[in-house]
């Protein structure tokens, strides 16, 4: 496995408690998108993603944002105290348990303690199978839930960040600095 690592300003902070929020992209390669934030900046964060929000509009998703939308969200995310790590799979029947095979005790070894990831009601089971085991195999104690986008708004850091990689070009470049790639 390489790592192409850019630390952002939480890691440089050394034993941090941290929170990952994480959600997927799969057009071309599988990739998963974990969100790195110190436990103390949550709210704060989570408040300036809020100010990124529409009238009437409960969450982000950037898919669905034109260009000129998705580079002003940009802006608002580059400005928060966090770290993106991607981690890249072929895409293919186990491409997201290979993704998950990384990133627990990738994210443990940060000092991630709590992850949320974007729910999918057909993945749930499996990931919350999957999480245990790997938890206990890498002896991370690790809690984690299954949150739907509108019910943590730092789930749109994710899925930017997953978006961006997945559409390449300047887009990978505008979220580089600050994100981390893994690949196997």
């Amino acid at each position: 496995m390489t790592v192409d690592h850019r630390p952002g300003p939480a890691e440089e902070v050394g034993q941090v408690t941290l929170h990952a929020f994480v959600d997927e992209s799969f057009a071309g390669d599988y990739i998963v998108a974990a969100a790195v934030v110190p436990a103390n900046d949550v709210n704060g964060a989570r408040a300036a993603v809020r100010r990124l929000l529409r009238p009437g509009q409960e969450r982000i998703h950037f898919k669905k944002e034109s260009d000129a939308r998705r580079a002003q969200i940009l802006t608002g995310l580059e400005a928060l105290d966090l770290t993106v790590r991607v981690y890249l799979a072929e895409n293919g029947r186990d491409a997201r348990s290979v993704c998950l095979e990384r990133m627990v005790p990738d994210l443990a070894t940060l000092g991630v303690t709590r992850l949320v990831l974007e729910r999918s009601d057909p993945l749930v089971d499996a990931d919350r199978r999957a999480l245990f085991e790997l938890t206990r195999k890498h002896a991370c104690d690790l809690e984690y839930r299954h949150l739907r986008a509108h019910e943590d708004l730092l789930l749109c850091v994710a899925d930017a960040v997953a978006w961006c990689y997945t559409k390449g070009g300047r887009w990978r470049d505008r979220v580089s600095a600050y994100s981390t790639v893994i690949r196997p």
